[in-house]
């Protein structure tokens, strides 16, 4: 049956608790440092603390970390032959269910602040133009594809926007992250954990690592090939030129317990005086290695230092990590910006990194010898052209959506598949959009790409996509307009529909409001999807969207299949025809099109339906 196309907002909030394990001085200074009180703003007890941050905090300046500088290792330096940098942390081990307060949902309100408003103005270099080519994206579809569960609220506001909402699904948890906290469920959507990733929670989930009060971008997955969960955030604090990779990996299958938490340092020089901070990382895993991946922009040195210094890829081993002994990691460099990592769930496939080359292009790396001597190799795929846009329309206000790189991938087959937005013309609306290529052989072949049908003057954006054992792909992404608030929504596709062609989208969250003009009007920064481990199909997804307390986030499941399998048994045939007959103008299963009752409209379904599909 077509799948049920809205849901309600999140109903609560977050907020920030007070700092733990500190003199009531040394907590005001702090807190003072951290929030500073505006009008409309007093004082309150502890348990119903509302904190306001100041949105006049000095860009380039954030909170200190508190640790003593004479501790803070020295900055990376890379041999004159590019050859691998070798680093090792011990291991600060942590189980949840000792805290006092494993679900801190105290209140938020008050102006947010956008994490990337801290740190030094960072920009990536332009996307160079393309040659030109004749491939066009292959338009959505209306055949029903989706049945959606209904979505649940996840982790409300916090101080910090945009969310950043990332996503792990194992055989019977759910893990999210967003700026900056950190919660996992039950597959119910009952919550039972909910934490500040930094020092400002009571305590942060990395506080006792080491990390200090900002923590930013988020990244977290279920390691199907190792049973664990792998939470990861960045720290940087400018008054102590710091620059941290921080992660913590579960102890098994449930988050509920021991995790084996790292503090990598990150902080890289490329030339004499010339240092770099990490920002807007890649996040995923095959059977060798976790990856990482990340901007690095100059945070201290001469003018003459460029401002944007590639990326820096960190490959993990997982032995060590996983058994809370000494993580071991190898840094490697690359000129390119803004690679994510390409996960590979199962089989032979190794991980890859995707990247947007210029405008009609993507680069596709695989890491060569990763435990050893990585290197990547790349190879450029030519995909149909990518254009700038604007801003996103509201009803009120205008959204920044980032740009055209590439917000997520995975891998499955030897093929890869990746998405981002961009716009048909120059200037034109973002447009969701996903691509699938085939990178079994040296040189990397688009294989079908497709994107999201918008009326006029909509735009979507922030896809994810996956792919699930049975070759069926869902994506995940948000849709505005002048007179359509920020929803959340999916669509998906089976391996037998046209080639690049998506089903009917099902909206499972709307915006019963948009961010207010005091706050930054950042959306995104990414979406997730992910594949449930205990099916190897069933898809969990989770976007951001808007109401009153500020924005929230919402994680829903659904499976992708053809309405006209009305017996469930994955083939539309004559047991399926004799049970649509059977409900001839009545509701019930044969309701195909959503109208109320079993008619033409659904038998027409039903025959575009006819027949197997898939493995």
């Amino acid at each position: 049956m077509l799948p049920r196309d809205t849901r309600k907002a999140n109903s609560y909030h977050s907020g920030i608790p007070l700092t733990r394990g500190v003199s009531a001085r040394a907590r005001a200074i702090l807190t003072g440092a951290l929030f500073a009180t505006v009008a409309g703003c007093a004082p309150q007890q502890e348990q119903s603390f509302v904190p306001c941050v100041d949105a006049t905090f000095p860009q380039g300046n954030t909170p200190p970390s508190g640790r003593d500088p004479s501790t803070i290792p020295p900055a990376i330096k890379f041999p004159a032959d590019g050859t691998a940098v070798l680093g090792a942390a011990k291991a600060t081990i942590f189980d949840s269910r000792t805290m006092a307060n494993q679900i801190d949902r105290r209140e938020f309100t008050g102006p947010q602040q956008r994490p990337g408003a801290l740190i030094p103005e960072h920009k990536r270099p332009p996307i160079a133009e393309g040659a030109s080519n004749d491939l066009v994206y292959s338009m959505q579809g209306t055949a029903p594809r989706n049945d959606v569960d209904p979505a649940f609220p996840a982790i409300g506001a916090t101080v910090w926007t945009p969310p950043d909402p990332c996503l792990a699904v194992g055989p019977s948890h759910i893990l999210a992250t967003v700026n900056m906290k950190v919660a996992w469920y039950g597959k119910n959507g009952a919550v039972q954990f909910e934490n500040f990733l930094s020092s400002i929670g009571n305590p942060g989930f990395f506080e006792e690592v080491g990390c200090g009060s900002y923590t930013f971008d988020p990244k977290c997955f279920y390691d199907e090939r190792a049973g664990r969960f792998v939470v990861l955030a960045l720290e940087y604090y400018s008054a102590t030129t710091e620059s941290w990779i921080t992660f913590a990996v579960s102890d098994d299958s449930d988050p509920n317990g021991i995790w084996f938490k790292y503090r990598t340092p990150a902080l890289i020089e490329l030339a004499p005086g010339c240092r770099y901070f990490v920002d807007y990382p890649g996040f995923g895993y095959d059977g060798d290695a976790w990856y990482v991946t990340n901007n690095l922009f100059r945070l201290s040195g001469p003018s003459t230092c460029a401002g944007f210094g590639g990326t820096l890829v960190r490959v993990f081993e997982k032995s060590g990590a996983m058994s809370g002994g000494t993580a071991v990691w190898r840094d490697v460099l690359d000129a390119g910006a803004s690679w994510q990592v390409g996960s590979s769930r199962s089989g032979t496939d190794a991980a890859r990194l995707v990247r947007i080359n210029n405008t009609t292009s993507l680069t596709i790396a695989r890491v060569d010898n990763p435990l050893t001597a990585p290197t990547l190799v790349t190879a450029n795929c030519t995909v149909p052209s990518m254009y700038t846009f604007a801003s996103a329309p509201t009803p009120t206000i205008l959204l920044s959506i980032v740009d055209r790189r590439i917000f997520n991938a995975v891998v499955r087959g030897g093929r890869v598949f990746a998405a981002n937005h961009s716009a048909l013309v120059s200037g034109g609306p973002a447009g969701a959009a996903w691509y699938e290529i085939d990178v079994s052989g040296a040189t990397p072949t688009l294989v079908q790409s497709g994107r999201i049908a918008a009326a006029a003057g909509e735009y979507t954006f922030f896809p994810s996509v996956a792919v699930n054992d049975g070759g069926s792909v869902a994506l995940v992404y948000g849709r505005s307009s002048a007179t359509l608030n920020p929803t959340l929504e999916v669509a998906g596709r089976l391996p037998c529909d046209p080639s690049g062609v998506l089903g009917a989208s099902t909206v499972i969250g709307a915006s019963t409001t948009i961010p207010p003009a005091t706050t930054s009007l950042r959306w995104g920064d990414y979406f997730a999807a992910t594949v449930d481990p205990a099916d190897g199909r069933t898809f969990w997804v989770i976007g951001e969207i808007q109401n009153a307390a500020g924005w929230t986030t919402e994680i829903a499941s659904l499976r992708i299949g053809r309405a006209g399998d009305i017996s469930g048994d994955g083939k539309v045939d004559s047991e399926d025809l004799a049970l649509l007959l059977a409900g001839w103008g009545l509701p019930g299963a044969g309701d195909l099109d959503g109208s109320g009752v079993v008619e033409g409209g659904d038998l027409s379904w039903f025959l575009s339906d006819w027949g197997p599909c898939g493995p």
